[in-house]
C-alpha cells in the first residue's frame, strides 16, 4: 500500500483519449505509401500513419521497444533519459526557427487479436531536468500498432498527440503533421533495413 501511494505521487499521469481502434472518422492528409490522417478527439487533434512495412512483426517490435536506441531510429530525437524501464524523456531537435519540444512518457504494452501496441502517455516524473530551449508536451501520447500481415510483412500504425504548443502556427499543422508521420515510419524502415 504505501508502495503504491509513494508511486502515485511521484508519477502523475496526464493520460489523452485516443480513438478506438474501429474509429473511422479521419480527415485525410496523404494517401501514398504512408496513409496519414487527424481527427479531433478528446480535446486534442490525434494524428495516424499507417504504412507496410516488410519485416516480421517480431524485428519491428524489438525496435520499438529498444528505446534507449530512439535516437539512432529516430533522427529528430536527439536525447533520450530513462526513468525506469517504461518511463522514457524525449528531446526533440526542430528545423529552424522552431523550438525544440520534449515530452516524458509511460509505455504501456497491450497484446491481442496477434496485434502487439505500445501506448504512451504523459507523466510528471520527480527525476525530470528542463531543458532551457525546448518547449514542455505536456499531454503528450500515442500509440503504436503492429499488425503482422505474414510472416515477413507488417502494419504499421503510429497514432499521436498533433498539439506543438509553443507559438507554432495553426496553418501549418496539417504539413507538420504529414512530415513527422512520414518521417517516423521512414526512420523505422530505414533502421530495419541496416
Amino acid at each position: 500500500f504505501i508502495f503504491i501511494f509513494t508511486l502515485s505521487f511521484t508519477l502523475s499521469v496526464q493520460r489523452i483519449n485516443l480513438p478506438p481502434e474501429n474509429f473511422d472518422k479521419w480527415n485525410n492528409l496523404q494517401s501514398n505509401h504512408t496513409w496519414i490522417g487527424w481527427t479531433e478527439y478528446g480535446g486534442y487533434p490525434i494524428c495516424k500513419a499507417v504504412r507496410t512495412l516488410p519485416f516480421n512483426i517480431d524485428n519491428i517490435s524489438i525496435a520499438i521497444e529498444d528505446k534507449r536506441n530512439y535516437p539512432n531510429i529516430f533522427e529528430r530525437i536527439t536525447q533520450v533519459r530513462l526513468y525506469g524501464e517504461d518511463v522514457l524523456h524525449i528531446y526533440l531537435d526542430m528545423p529552424f526557427p522552431i523550438s525544440s519540444r520534449d515530452y516524458i512518457v509511460k509505455y504501456e504494452y497491450i497484446e491481442k487479436n496477434n496485434k502487439k501496441n505500445y501506448r504512451f502517455f504523459s507523466v510528471n516524473h520527480p527525476k525530470t531536468i528542463e531543458f532551457k530551449d525546448a518547449i514542455r508536451l505536456p499531454n503528450a501520447g500515442g500509440e503504436w500498432i503492429l499488425n503482422p500481415l505474414n510472416a515477413n510483412s507488417t502494419e504499421v500504425t503510429y497514432i499521436w498527440n498533433g498539439e506543438l504548443l509553443g507559438d507554432f502556427p495553426n496553418w501549418a499543422l496539417t504539413n507538420a503533421w504529414k512530415t513527422q508521420g512520414t518521417e517516423v515510419l521512414d526512420w523505422l524502415n530505414s533502421s530495419l533495413n541496416r
